[in-house]
């Protein structure tokens, strides 16, 4: 590739205009010709068995073209079929977009009404008569696995739905060899995102033609896809993804629920649905990050050598089997976290309880095993009577050691974790922080200091899960595959289309640099089509705004498109000008033979050519100037597929960021001021640094609120007493610290430009960052910090030397 001119630098936004002027178009603002609006009727209770639904009065209603109900469903579609994670599940489960039989969570969909307009559809909705039998609600996963129990889903006959184990090298043998053992036992509470923008959809049907078009919020097409296909046997199905206000992983899976139930309204109806979820729908039935709890132990010699780690993990996943699984599988993707641990194992627990079920959320169970690693740290650190610094430091991966093989199949790509860990002591001045806290101490200060590490993953592999489920009947497929189209218009500008949706992270900017380097023009010159089309789109299975994926597979897409538009506008330049292909350059739009003011020839005449002139064509030259191109991982051997000993590339790049959390704590109510937080950081190749530290202070900012008290909170009876946002507890700005960032990329070798993954990376240290610092105030209380969130009660009550279990 030529030297890069827009690579590494702030460029315009090229999205921001039309947002900061009301002029995106996301799903709410379309409006089809003869459209209705759907509301969902959804259960009060958090397990009740269904005994009968009327809708009788409710279709009769003014404005109503429609009700649905769980009769309808059953006679109209098919259930999904069971996911990766789903996998394991000892009995197939049947589930449908709504509840049968049952309602197993609060707020699960039961019936749903198409109207002329929203309020004479919310009036039908108190007409249709539900008779319930409220069962004993399961909240708690150590009751929900014990025999009186209730059962969730009678048919697996325990709420325990999955149990499995990995293990990577001699971990008997490394707790024998031990010095000592460190136990604990840590926790991690259910928390959300939370969108700006909730789920919404509007489908449309033509029966003529039998195709569903469906314009929906969704983060990842290929879930929406096979979810219509699969449930309403279509196969002509037609997914439109406009502007999206922010996805995070909210809108993965739940999603598919409530787009099925606005497709079989408008297939019922013959007219266009639409469907807008409201805030306390989402907060209640869109989906949690899961509820998880370690009992964790590590080998270690007495120098702090970390020799061998196992842990057991139950996972709280809430009144569905579809992602069963999916916390558990994501610790495969930083396992080792930053250590070069050989030997680990892990068993993991999955049950159900009568809570809302659990979906992909920023990191997906990656903040869960940076938190088992870095609180193991401090425990050893502590133990041993050593400083955490230097029991984090003498288990680092080396960088002489890059690329480095994890003992369960990663390969970490690049990295100086000791340079990051060692820059960042030095940005905060610790050993003068260290004297400051002592004298601030002497004064009745509660001052607390967290230092952590953590790796951040990136470039999803299909393949992962067969780690776990090596008896899986449907491969998910391996690797990825994603694609970009660029085309050189006649006009001399440049289009490009994406082969995945963009929920606000600047993807048209980011590509349209990276595009406008290689092509040799400026990116103000490229227009990157939106939406996303699924008719249109050259897009795989890799096409999703989740797993770390843009960085490598929408950047491969579209430089290795942009690379064959070049070599193609070279040839047909290099004809006309009666000139070698390889002794032109390009630049500011034009193709020249260096040195000349003569031969030379702008995009927009070649573009005429192109499009318009034969004669001047090479002989075999393909007229127009498009190119598209797949990409896949060109390195993903080996472990690409688990074999018998189940090591898997579980993701294929590895950002790595050192993370300093500085506190002070109220004694007074307990709440804890972040009175600075410093984050250094590994990304590669940084394509565009406004945007990625923009990835990094939203997901710094949500780790650090996610372990200072937002949550979801039920009680008893399995009813959400956090519906919400002021209940729930998001920080606001005011309690969100300024967050300070620096860069140290080592590029990575596998990767088109050198970049890594850099949208989940501050979410995934975060937590752990806050709850040492926070133990570390409370050190003279003689605390520790096993369980988030920490909220000014909880800290409150520690410090009132509350027992802890």
């Amino acid at each position: 590739m030529p030297e890069t001119k827009y690579i590494g630098k702030a460029a315009r936004s090229k999205e921001g205009p039309r947002h900061v002027t009301g002029r995106g178009q996301f799903t709410d603002d379309l409006t089809l010709p003869g459209m209705l609006h759907a509301v969902i009727l959804r259960s009060p209770h958090a397990h009740a068995r269904i005994l009968s639904v009327n809708s009788d009065e409710a279709s009769s209603a003014p404005g109503v073209f429609a009700v649905v109900t769980p009769q309808d469903f059953q006679e109209r579609t098919k259930p999904f079929k069971p996911g990766r994670y789903a996998a394991g599940l000892r009995k197939p489960i049947p589930e449908y977009a709504c509840a049968m039989e049952k309602a197993r969570y609060l707020g699960e969909p039961i019936a749903a009404v198409a109207a002329r307009s929203r309020g004479e559809a919310e009036d039908a909705l108190e007409l249709i008569s539900v008779d319930y039998e409220p069962l004993p609600a399961v909240v708690d996963t150590r009751n929900a696995m014990e025999e009186s129990s209730a059962l969730i889903y009678e048919e697996l006959g325990s709420n325990l739905a999955w149990k499995g184990s990995l293990t990577y090298g001699d971990v008997e043998g490394a707790f024998r060899s031990a010095d000592q053992i460190v136990k604990d036992r840590f926790s991690i509470h259910r928390y959300s995102s939370t969108p700006l923008e909730p789920f919404a959809c509007l489908a449309s049907y033509d029966p003529a033609s039998r195709k569903l078009t469906v314009r929906v919020n969704a983060q990842v097409p290929e879930v929406i896809y096979d979810a219509l296909r699969e449930a309403l046997g279509l196969d002509d199905v037609r997914v439109i993804i406009p502007d999206i206000g922010g996805g995070f992983g909210q809108k993965i899976h739940l999603i598919r629920k409530y787009v099925v139930i606005a497709s079989v309204l408008a297939m019922k109806t013959e007219r266009p649905v639409k469907w807008i979820e409201d805030r306390s729908e989402h907060m209640m039935a869109a989906g949690h990050s899961c509820a998880q709890e370690f009992e964790v132990e590590a080998a270690v010699k007495h120098d702090g050598t970390v020799l061998g780690l196992r842990f057991k993990e139950i996972d709280d996943v809430g009144g569905s089997v579809s992602t069963l699984t999916i916390h558990f599988t994501n610790k495969l993707n930083n396992l080792s976290n930053t250590y070069k641990v050989k030997n680990i194992a892990l068993e993991g627990y999955s049950v159900v309880t009568n809570k809302c079920p659990v979906i992909p959320n920023r990191g997906i169970g990656k903040p869960g095993m940076c938190f088992i690693w870095e609180r193991i740290m401090d425990r050893i650190a502590q133990q041993l009577n050593l400083s955490p610094i230097e029991v984090r430091s003498v288990n680092l991966v080396q960088p002489e050691e890059m690329p480095y093989a994890t003992p369960s199949g990663n390969i970490y790509d690049s990295g100086d974790y000791p340079g990051l860990l060692k820059r960042l002591l030095e940005k905060i001045h610790y050993e003068e922080l260290l004297e400051n806290q002592r004298r601030e101490r002497e004064k009745g200060r509660l001052l607390g200091l967290g230092v952590v590490i953590g790796v951040e993953p990136g470039g999803r592999n299909a393949s992962r899960d067969m780690a776990i489920f090596p008896e899986m009947k449907e491969s998910p497929g391996a690797g990825g595959v994603n694609g970009a189209t660029v085309k050189l218009e006649k006009n001399g500008t440049v289009a490009l289309f994406l082969g995945s949706p963009n929920c606000g992270q600047a993807h048209e900017t980011t590509t349209a640099q990276v595009a406008a380097d290689i092509l040799g023009t400026a990116p103000e010159q490229i227009s990157t089509t939106t939406p996303f089309d699924s008719d249109l789109a050259p897009w795989g299975v890799a096409a999703a705004n989740s797993g770390n994926n843009f960085h490598l597979y929408d950047i491969g897409a579209v430089h290795g498109a942009a690379t064959k538009l070049r070599q193609k506008m070279l040839a047909l330049a290099g004809h006309v000008l009666n000139t070698d292909p390889a002794q032109l350059a390009i630049e500011s739009g034009t193709i020249s033979v260096p040195g000349s003011s003569v031969k030379k020839i702008t995009f927009a005449e070649l573009g005429k050519i192109a499009y318009g002139n034969q004669s001047l064509m090479p002989e075999g030259f393909e007229a127009g100037l498009q190119t598209t191109f797949y990409y896949t991982f060109p390195h993903g051997q080996p472990n690409l597929v688990p074999g018998a000993d189940r090591k898997v590339r579980a993701q294929f790049t590895f950002s790595a960021a050192a993370h300093a959390a500085v506190v002070e704590v109220d004694r007074q109510t307990g709440k804890v001021h972040v009175l600075r937080y410093v984050i250094v950081g590994d990304n590669g190749v940084v394509i565009n640094p406004d945007v990625v530290n923009g990835q990094i202070y939203g997901s710094a900012a949500h780790g650090i609120s996610v372990a200072l008290g937002e949550g979801f909170i039920y009680n008893s009876d399995g009813q959400l007493l956090t519906v919400t946002l002021t209940d729930y507890g998001k920080s606001s700005t005011v309690e969100t610290p300024r967050i300070e960032v620096e860069h140290r990329p080592a590029p990575s070798p596998f990767t088109s430009l050198g970049q890594k993954a850099a949208g989940e990376g501050a979410a995934i240290p975060s937590p752990a960052a806050i709850a040492s610092a926070v133990e570390d105030a409370l050190k003279p209380f003689g605390v520790k910090i096993r369980d988030l969130p920490l909220s000014p009660e909880v800290v409150w009550r520690l410090m009132q030397g509350a027992p802890q279990s």
